[in-house]
Order: C-alpha cells, then sequence, then structure tokens
C-alpha cells in the first residue's frame, strides 16, 4: 500500500532556482501565450475508459462528492453504502490513484453557521464511517479545498481529516502543503486549490506557481485540482477571465490551469461548477476544466447540463510519460448517483464545449457514438441560449 506524505510550504535550493528559471523562461517575449494550436505539443487522443487498464500506471479522478446533508447523516440506511458507486466502482478500484472532490465534512459534530433549508443555503455532513467505504471503493486521495469543506467549522473539518487520514486516504488542498504519494515506484505529487484565503487559492497565481514547482522539484509527475467557477448551466462555457458567482470571486480557471502547468504541472483536474466542461490540451498536459458532480446525493442538483457527468483518467508510463487519456461518459440515476450513459451525451457534451469554447485552445474530442450526438446538440444549443454556437 503506497503511504502518503504532507509536505509543508518550505524554501530550499532546488525550489528557489526553479522558481527564478520559471520566472525568466516567462518573461522570454511570451512566446508560450502567443504560439499557435498547430504548434503546440500535442495530448494522446482520449479513449474510451475500460475497467481495467493495461498501462504500467494508471490515475483516475472524479468530481464532487456529496455523500449526505446535515438533516439526513443520522438516518441514512446502511443499503446506501452500496448504492452510491455500485454501478461504477470497478473503474474506481482498478487503478493506481483515484481522486476525488469531498464536498462537505466528516463528523459526527451537528453545529453549523449555515441557514439551511432556504434553497439557497446547503451545508453537506458525512457519517465519519464512510471515510472507511471511500477508501474501500478506491480512492486514495481526495481535495478539501472548497466552499462545503467547513460547513461544520473547525471542528468538523479536523473531524474530516482525521477520519480520512485513518483511512489511509491523503488528503490535499491544506494551506501551503502538498501530498506525495509513491506509485508503483513513481513519486506523485498533488497540490489541491479552492478560492477562499484558508485554502491554496486560485486567485493567487504568483503563490500556486511557487507551491507548484516545490511539489515538481520533490515528484516525478504532478497533479493540480482546483475547485473553482462558476454555477449553473450557463457555467459549462467559460472565458479567460474571473468568474463570480454569489457575489465571491471564484477564480480564473483558464489563466489558473495554464499557469499551473507553466509551473510545473503535469495533469490539471477541475470541479466546481457541477456541470462538466471542456477538456484542453495545454503544452502537451491535459486540463480538464470540470468534471462537474459525481454523487449529489444530500443537495446536489442533477437537472439539465448537470445530469452528466464522467470519469477521467491518464495512463502512464514507469517514468510518468503519458501515454494515454481515458473518458468515461456518465449520467445519474433519480438517486443521483453515477450510472451507464448508453447514449454518451457526456461525450457529446464535452466535445461540443470544445468546439465552441470561448476562449482559444488546442480542446480534445473524446470518443462518442455518432448516432446520438445531434441530439444533444440541438439540446444544449436550447438549454445555454447565451451560448455563441460555431457555425
Amino acid at each position: 500500500m503506497s503511504r502518503p506524505f504532507v509536505h509543508p510550504h518550505r524554501s530550499g535550493a532546488v525550489f528557489w532556482l526553479r522558481v527564478l528559471a520559471l520566472g525568466f523562461w516567462s518573461l522570454g517575449c511570451g512566446w508560450v501565450g502567443a504560439q499557435s494550436a498547430a504548434t503546440a505539443k500535442a495530448c494522446p487522443a482520449p479513449q474510451r475508459m475500460q475497467p481495467t487498464s493495461q498501462a504500467p500506471i494508471t490515475l483516475r479522478f472524479v468530481g464532487d462528492l456529496v455523500l449526505g446533508n446535515s438533516h439526513m447523516v443520522d438516518n441514512i440506511p446502511a443499503e446506501w453504502d452500496a448504492m452510491y458507486f455500485g454501478q461504477v466502482e470497478a473503474y474506481l478500484k482498478n487503478t493506481d490513484l483515484t481522486l476525488g472532490n469531498l464536498e462537505g465534512a466528516l463528523t459526527n459534530y451537528s453545529k453549523t453557521l449555515k441557514v439551511t433549508g432556504t434553497g439557497r443555503s446547503y451545508a453537506f455532513r458525512f457519517p465519519p464511517r464512510y471515510a472507511k467505504l471511500l477508501k474501500e471503493t478506491g480512492f486514495t486521495v481526495l481535495n478539501v479545498a472548497n466552499n462545503h469543506a467547513r460547513d461544520f467549522g473547525e471542528q468538523g473539518f479536523a473531524d474530516t481529516g482525521e477520519n480520512l487520514r485513518q483511512a489511509a486516504i491523503a488528503v490535499v488542498g491544506l494551506k501551503g502543503q502538498f501530498a506525495t504519494l509513491q506509485v508503483k515506484g513513481l513519486r506523485v505529487g498533488l497540490v489541491g486549490f479552492g478560492f477562499y484565503p484558508h485554502q491554496n487559492m486560485v486567485q493567487d497565481l504568483a503563490a500556486a506557481s511557487q507551491l507548484i514547482a516545490l511539489a515538481k522539484s520533490q515528484s516525478d509527475y504532478v497533479v493540480v485540482t482546483f475547485h473553482g467557477g462558476a454555477e449553473g448551466d450557463d457555467a459549462v462555457f467559460h472565458g479567460n477571465s474571473n468568474e463570480i458567482f454569489l457575489g465571491e470571486d471564484r477564480g480564473n480557471a483558464v489563466a489558473f490551469s495554464r499557469a499551473a502547468i507553466d509551473a510545473g504541472a503535469d495533469l490539471v483536474v477541475g470541479h466546481g461548477p457541477h456541470v462538466l466542461r471542456a477538456i484542453e490540451c495545454y503544452q502537451g498536459r491535459p486540463i480538464f476544466h470540470s468534471l462537474g458532480n459525481f454523487v449529489g446525493v444530500g443537495g446536489l442538483s442533477i437537472r439539465s447540463m448537470a445530469a452528466m457527468t464522467a470519469i477521467g483518467g491518464v495512463q502512464l508510463g514507469p517514468k510518468g510519460e503519458l501515454l494515454g487519456l481515458e473518458f468515461l461518459p456518465l449520467r445519474f440515476s433519480e438517486r443521483k448517483v453515477p450510472h451507464a450513459d448508453e447514449r454518451e451525451d457526456a461525450s457529446h457534451l464535452v466535445n461540443w464545449l470544445g468546439d465552441n469554447a470561448k476562449f482559444s485552445g488546442q480542446f480534445l474530442r473524446v470518443p462518442a457514438n455518432e448516432a446520438s450526438r445531434k441530439a444533444l446538440v440541438d439540446w444544449a444549443v436550447k438549454t445555454v441560449p447565451s451560448a455563441k454556437v460555431r457555425e
């Protein structure tokens, strides 16, 4: 079993040499941002995910996990344990590392400062025993830099970290820290970001770049995961600009993701908008701009654009070489858990978003059943009237 290590933000000769090099390189006439898609480094074409990967090393990742709320936590039926991931468990277990975003607290502490019951404010709390359930399902790393991690205050947040560590799940998103896992001899660094000051912030590109560069100096392969962006149907599209939602600055996902790769990240995985977004290839490295919800039991919407979800993955060589990309389209059942998407609407949606993106870049197309494409595109155009669809 891999043992996780969490590193505080500390200085060192290697780190500062890397930062200086990054600074001088970034000043070099801005050639990175100016290069065209034609000359950009290519990523492998994504393939439909199979339960078992034949690659030497496989990393898989999902979006937001909500497994209850403050009103139902003490009354969750035991049979629900098998319901959450029952349709997708094989894809999560047969990996070398599985990453998700835990959108809530694993705690028995029941006091929250949030005003719930209004339909606009939610407090997500899950039974502490779910830490073991998540581990048994296949999760090895969970991000806690999000807007629900402290729904039950510092006590609930501390309980979450302790319960995850007891279950041997690495925690990322802590201010100024990153984790490192040994995966079949490959040192994988993981850095989590949110949009609040007590987290590593997507808005602070300078601090983010320094932390990612430090993680890179101590790792062979670096995964950056972030929680940011606006929410709702219109949020499937985003530009290269700051996103404001409910009066909060939730960062510029494009600028942050590209800065993360410039600083040394090999993979960027986004979540937060509760909907899928396009997949970009930048400097030969993949950016999953948002994987949306993954389990929504307890409060997340599964209507309209939020009805679709996916599992993403990368296949690596023994030294961290990017050999392949994986994508598994999924839909939600009425119980808000993921299951098979026979029409592959999630794949069509991701492709449509890349084809009609509001910022320039090299976007990746995932395999999809061509027979069902038109129905999804027609629906998507009607659902997001604000979309500027390319002819």
